[in-house]
């Protein structure tokens, strides 16, 4: 399959699409150090530049176009300015250009990513509009919130994927796709004597919790709970669980887990964090901020990657090379950057804006 990518970044998404072999045959970016990096990973800079200045004429044919226009207008994080925003808007210069082309030289996929905010964007009506606009460039439409932590990488990034599919071609559903990692609940009997009704469903301990329903107060019900061993919770070494900032580490034993606790706007004031969890260092005296901590994962890469993580009882920053593996990068594509001698900042800042490969590898398999 011949593939165009659209704000392309640094090229994770041709990565994705590569690995199962289709063929990159056109893409744009504007961003001159995205433009350096991928002339570093590919041999050679994005075709396009300003797609704003690109005319349907001019692009080569493909199967189908893939494109995340700037997300920082629909990023809850941001101002919210949805599809009036300068950036988030591009994506309207994608629809120009399939309207400039004639219906049967259309590509039989489209292919759109943004952040989770989009679906609430100006109340629904961005992601409504959007849909609607690929509607009526002849598109049957499915999406799917996906999250790269259950596609092998410990990055929580929910990430919101739309596909278009021709109709002029046979129908195919793409979604869902459930990930590696992400667990489902099953159900293994009912306590009930008729054996039926949700009050009696009784489910498998392993994977996740059930959803809380309004049952007369009963819950669902678990046969077996596996117990976490506490590992002595109420306390530590004299009494203690927790030193303060700037205070000495905690003699090492082999009985004690060891933890810091980082400040966070929550009643009890902090949360803790252990090895091995990564720490937002964005401001860190802050008294209004939560979700600090990730247990085991990283939160969800920006541009700034100001992510750490607790080793031996030190808060360190993670590397350019360990936010690209939190991506998906090959470390040896990575390496060829680093070599290159582009600087930390604009690696952090590039992974920041990428999406998730193998996210995207799992989606390419099913457009084979």
């Amino acid at each position: 399959m011949k593939f165009i990518d659209m704000f392309c970044g640094i090229g994770t998404v041709r990565i994705g699409f590569e690995m199962i072999g289709h063929e990159c045959v056109y893409s744009i970016e504007w961003d001159k150090w995205k433009r350096k990096i991928y002339s570093i990973i590919f041999g050679g800079e994005p075709e396009g530049g300003d797609i704003t200045k690109c005319k349907a004429n001019e692009l080569p044919k493909s199967d189908c176009w893939c494109f995340g226009a700037p997300c920082q207008d629909f990023s809850i994080a941001g101002k919210r300015a949805g599809l009036e925003g300068d950036r988030s808007s591009m994506v309207r210069e994608v629809f120009r250009l399939l309207w400039e082309l004639e219906e049967e030289h259309r590509p039989e996929w489209l292919l759109y990513e943004n952040v989770k905010g989009m679906l609430s964007s100006n109340k629904g009506f961005d992601f409504f509009e959007i849909l609607f606009e690929m509607e009526e460039l002849g598109y049957d439409c499915e999406w799917q919130v996906l999250n790269s932590k259950n596609f092998g990488v410990p990055q929580n990034r929910e990430r919101v994927f739309t596909i278009g599919h021709s109709r002029r071609y046979s129908r195919r559903k793409i979604f869902p796709i459930t990930g590696e990692n992400e667990e489902t609940i099953k159900k293994i009997g009912n306590t009930n004597p008729s054996g039926k009704g949700m009050n009696g469903n009784v489910y498998d301990s392993k994977g996740i919790s059930p959803t809380i329903t309004t049952n007369k107060g009963e819950g669902q019900k678990i046969l077996i709970r596996p117990c976490l061993t506490p590992d002595r919770i109420n306390k530590r070494q004299n009494g203690r669980r927790f030193k303060d900032d700037g205070e000495s580490m905690f003699t090492l034993t082999k009985q004690d887990i060891h933890g810091v606790y980082i400040k966070e706007a929550t009643k009890k004031g902090y949360v803790e964090a252990y090895k091995g969890d990564s720490i937002n260092l964005a401001v860190p005296n802050s008294k209004t901020r939560r979700g600090r901590v990730g247990k085991g994962i990283a939160n969800t890469l920006d541009t700034s990657c100001n992510q750490g993580t607790l080793t031996e009882g030190r808060i360190r920053k993670l590397t350019p090379k360990e936010c690209w593996r939190l991506q998906g990068i090959p470390d040896e594509i990575t390496d060829k950057v680093i070599v290159s001698g582009i600087s930390n900042t604009q690696m952090y800042r590039s992974a920041g804006d990428a999406c998730t490969v193998n996210v995207i590898y799992e989606i390419a398999k099913r457009m084979s």
